[in-house]
Protein backbone atom coordinates (compact mmCIF):
# COMPACT_ATOMS: atom_id res chain seq x y z
CA UNK A 1 0.00 0.00 0.00
CA UNK A 2 1.04 3.75 -0.98
CA UNK A 3 1.03 6.28 1.97
CA UNK A 4 2.59 9.95 2.42
CA UNK A 5 4.97 10.63 4.59
CA UNK A 6 6.42 14.26 5.80
CA UNK A 7 9.97 13.46 5.43
CA UNK A 8 9.64 10.89 2.36
CA UNK A 9 7.20 11.57 0.18
CA UNK A 10 5.07 8.74 -0.93
CA UNK A 11 6.19 5.32 0.01
CA UNK A 12 5.18 1.99 -0.69
CA UNK A 13 4.78 -0.35 2.69
CA UNK A 14 3.53 -3.76 3.54
CA UNK A 15 0.62 -3.86 5.59
CA UNK A 16 2.54 -6.54 7.92
CA UNK A 17 5.11 -4.10 8.58
CA UNK A 18 2.67 -1.72 10.70
CA UNK A 19 3.42 -0.75 14.25
CA UNK A 20 -0.31 -1.09 15.95
CA UNK A 21 0.08 1.02 19.43
CA UNK A 22 -2.99 0.73 21.06
CA UNK A 23 -3.07 4.44 23.21
CA UNK A 24 -1.02 6.21 20.33
CA UNK A 25 1.92 8.11 21.38
CA UNK A 26 1.82 10.78 23.91
CA UNK A 27 0.13 13.80 22.44
CA UNK A 28 -0.98 12.05 19.49
CA UNK A 29 -3.28 9.31 21.16
CA UNK A 30 -5.12 9.42 18.10
CA UNK A 31 -2.40 8.09 16.25
CA UNK A 32 -2.05 3.89 16.33
CA UNK A 33 -0.65 3.45 13.01
CA UNK A 34 2.95 3.28 12.41
CA UNK A 35 5.52 2.32 10.28
CA UNK A 36 9.07 2.26 11.19
CA UNK A 37 11.28 3.58 7.53
CA UNK A 38 14.91 3.88 7.16
CA UNK A 39 16.44 7.20 6.88
CA UNK A 40 18.29 6.53 3.08
CA UNK A 41 22.03 6.42 3.58
CA UNK A 42 21.84 6.67 7.46
CA UNK A 43 22.22 4.01 9.76
CA UNK A 44 21.69 5.99 13.12
CA UNK A 45 17.81 6.91 13.01
CA UNK A 46 14.70 6.24 11.32
CA UNK A 47 11.32 7.94 11.08
CA UNK A 48 8.46 6.28 12.46
CA UNK A 49 5.56 7.24 10.46
CA UNK A 50 1.87 7.39 11.30
CA UNK A 51 0.24 5.67 8.06
CA UNK A 52 -2.55 7.63 8.47
CA UNK A 53 -1.57 11.06 8.90
CA UNK A 54 1.79 12.30 6.96
CA UNK A 55 1.97 15.43 9.49
CA UNK A 56 2.87 12.88 12.54
CA UNK A 57 6.32 11.83 12.29
CA UNK A 58 9.03 11.14 14.47
CA UNK A 59 12.51 10.76 14.24
CA UNK A 60 13.59 7.51 16.51
CA UNK A 61 17.00 6.18 17.52
CA UNK A 62 18.62 3.63 19.70
CA UNK A 63 19.29 4.90 22.44
CA UNK A 64 22.54 3.00 23.61
CA UNK A 65 24.10 4.32 20.18
CA UNK A 66 24.23 8.05 22.33
CA UNK A 67 24.04 6.91 26.09
CA UNK A 68 25.87 3.43 26.51
CA UNK A 69 24.92 3.45 30.62
CA UNK A 70 20.75 4.03 29.85
CA UNK A 71 19.56 2.03 32.31
CA UNK A 72 14.93 2.09 32.58
CA UNK A 73 12.88 0.15 34.97
CA UNK A 74 9.36 -1.28 32.68
CA UNK A 75 7.35 -3.02 35.11
CA UNK A 76 6.13 -6.60 33.60
CA UNK A 77 2.78 -5.28 33.87
CA UNK A 78 3.25 -2.48 31.10
CA UNK A 79 5.13 -4.86 28.96
CA UNK A 80 2.28 -7.62 29.27
CA UNK A 81 0.24 -4.66 27.93
CA UNK A 82 1.96 -5.27 24.59
CA UNK A 83 2.17 -8.95 25.27
CA UNK A 84 5.74 -9.60 25.70
CA UNK A 85 6.51 -12.16 27.56
CA UNK A 86 10.22 -12.62 26.94
CA UNK A 87 12.98 -9.81 26.40
CA UNK A 88 13.82 -11.37 22.86
CA UNK A 89 10.85 -9.96 22.28
CA UNK A 90 11.54 -6.28 23.07
CA UNK A 91 12.96 -3.55 20.98
CA UNK A 92 13.75 -0.26 22.35
CA UNK A 93 13.35 3.47 21.05
CA UNK A 94 13.58 7.15 21.96
CA UNK A 95 12.09 10.18 19.98
CA UNK A 96 14.63 12.42 18.82
CA UNK A 97 14.43 16.29 18.25
CA UNK A 98 16.34 17.57 15.93
CA UNK A 99 17.58 21.34 16.11
CA UNK A 100 18.77 23.56 13.58
CA UNK A 101 22.21 22.94 14.61
CA UNK A 102 22.65 19.33 14.61
CA UNK A 103 24.93 18.92 17.30
CA UNK A 104 22.15 20.71 20.55
CA UNK A 105 19.51 17.96 19.14
CA UNK A 106 18.34 16.20 22.12
CA UNK A 107 16.75 12.32 22.99
CA UNK A 108 13.94 11.77 25.08
CA UNK A 109 15.29 9.52 27.66
CA UNK A 110 12.07 9.84 29.97
CA UNK A 111 9.44 7.97 27.41
CA UNK A 112 10.97 5.58 25.41
CA UNK A 113 8.91 3.64 22.52
CA UNK A 114 8.87 0.05 23.47
CA UNK A 115 7.88 -2.39 20.76
CA UNK A 116 7.29 -6.39 20.63
CA UNK A 117 8.69 -7.25 17.49
CA UNK A 118 6.66 -10.75 17.16
CA UNK A 119 3.65 -9.12 17.20
CA UNK A 120 4.59 -5.66 16.16
CA UNK A 121 2.78 -3.76 19.18
CA UNK A 122 4.08 -0.33 20.89
CA UNK A 123 3.71 1.67 23.44
CA UNK A 124 5.35 4.75 24.76
CA UNK A 125 5.99 4.51 28.22
CA UNK A 126 7.20 7.52 31.02
CA UNK A 127 9.64 6.25 33.22
CA UNK A 128 9.30 6.93 36.89
CA UNK A 129 11.96 7.39 39.53
CA UNK A 130 14.77 8.22 37.08
CA UNK A 131 16.72 11.34 36.27
CA UNK A 132 16.38 11.42 32.56
CA UNK A 133 14.35 14.08 30.94
CA UNK A 134 12.87 14.42 27.56
CA UNK A 135 15.53 16.88 26.29
CA UNK A 136 18.51 15.13 27.32
CA UNK A 137 21.80 15.84 24.35
CA UNK A 138 22.21 13.59 21.93
CA UNK A 139 26.06 14.55 22.30
CA UNK A 140 27.72 15.44 25.41
CA UNK A 141 31.22 17.32 25.02
CA UNK A 142 34.18 15.68 26.78
CA UNK A 143 36.26 17.83 28.97
CA UNK A 144 39.21 18.72 28.01
CA UNK A 145 38.43 18.16 24.56
CA UNK A 146 36.25 20.95 23.41
CA UNK A 147 36.31 24.11 25.68
CA UNK A 148 34.17 26.54 22.41
CA UNK A 149 31.67 27.34 25.48
CA UNK A 150 33.98 28.26 28.11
Amino acid sequence: MMIKTKFLGEVEIREEDILVFPDGILGFEESRKFILLPIPENEIFSILQDVEREYVSFIVTDPWKFKEDYEMEVPDSELLKINIRKKEEIAMLNVVTLSDVFEKSTMNLLAPIILNTENRIGKQYVLSNVSYSTKHPLFVKNEGTDHADS
